[in-house]
């Protein structure tokens, strides 16, 4: 069989605008001796370029804390959600409790056990008596 040209159909998307690219970028926009009332925007527009959204960043505050028994009790606080660990009452196992403060953040939490989810986002089904 003689060799053929190959003609793709679609031609290939280009690699774009890469991670390392945009840091080098917003690197140098900082670094220099003229920022402005436009960094915020012209790191905004390196953002854009790179395909990626910008999203918040949660402070996220880890403490322990004793029972009133004496046992102790870690606390996990990440803004409208808490988590506490401690061990149950009535054996040497563990209880861990998820408290949300908001609707929104009910419905973004996502928890897994093992890598398996157990609970990912939406209302709570109701607890039968």
């Amino acid at each position: 069989m003689p060799d053929g040209t190959i003609t793709p159909l679609r031609p290939r998307a280009s690699a774009g605008y890469s991670d390392t690219a945009a840091l080098n970028d917003i690197h140098a926009l900082l670094t220099s001796t003229d920022l402005g009332a436009d960094t915020l925007a012209d790191i905004a527009a390196i953002m854009a370029r790179t395909s990626r959204t910008l999203i918040p960043v949660r402070d996220i505050e880890v403490s322990t804390t004793e029972t009133v028994l004496g046992w102790p009790v870690a606390c996990v606080d990440a803004g409208e959600t808490t988590v506490f660990v401690r061990q149950s009452p009535t054996g040497s196992g563990l209880v861990i409790e998820v408290c949300t403060r908001t609707d929104a953040e009910l419905t973004a939490l996502v928890i897994t056990l093992d890598g398996r989810p157990l609970y990912s986002g939406g209302p709570l089904p109701p607890i039968p008596a």
